[in-house]
């Protein structure tokens, strides 16, 4: 299943990235308007998820959208008015799309360590005490190993393995569809 899951989804992972804000954190260019829309949209996409993938796996536990909500809080980041644009526009049907969708959220926390280490060069964003969601912390990383950990002990029908994979596709068009969301913030 990952293995399928990995080779599948490579291609729209890499597109989608390469038109990510996140690239101005690791060239150290960000402004403080670009990583307001960054978490901003990565509010949305997580949270979105999140909610979905958590009506079919109550073993899903992630608290990344609560930590985007912390630093759009402390940003003065209107968060919640946005996400009923999008919400109706990502669904799981059942456990086998839950799981295709959790892979994409529970990777992401990899490139989110990488992203982490480089925030402390972006000369203008230091004005930001405390980031929530791109912090760096190694237990980000655990959800991933624990996703792992229970998709490999477990034995996947070809049906399973290509819905899982079809729904993971989808949620990264979705969040390719949500980082092309572009409001203005005020000053």
């Amino acid at each position: 299943m990952l293995q399928t899951l990995r080779e599948q989804t490579a291609t729209l992972h890499k597109e989608i990235e390469k038109d990510n804000t996140a690239g101005l954190i690791m060239d150290h260019s960000i402004t403080l308007e670009e990583y307001k829309l960054l978490l901003l949209q990565n509010y949305l996409a997580y949270k979105i998820v999140e909610d979905e993938i958590k009506q079919f796996e109550s073993e899903f536990s992630t608290d990344k959208s609560e930590r985007l909500a912390e630093d759009l809080t402390a940003l003065n980041i209107d968060f919640s008015s946005p996400l009923v644009q999008f919400e109706s526009q990502f669904h799981c049907k059942d456990k086998i799309e839950a799981l295709g969708a959790a892979y994409v959220l529970e990777g992401s926390a990899m490139g989110g360590m990488l992203i982490a280490k480089e925030l402390q060069n972006c000369t203008k964003l230091a004005s930001i005490s405390k980031h929530h969601f791109f912090n760096g912390d190694r237990k980000n990383v655990q959800g991933w190993k624990e996703f792992m950990k229970r998709v490999n002990a477990r034995e996947f029908s070809e049906e399973e393995i290509q819905k899982a994979t079809l729904k993971a596709q989808e949620t990264f068009s979705f969040f390719g569809k949500i980082f092309e969301y572009q409001p203005q913030f005020s000053a």
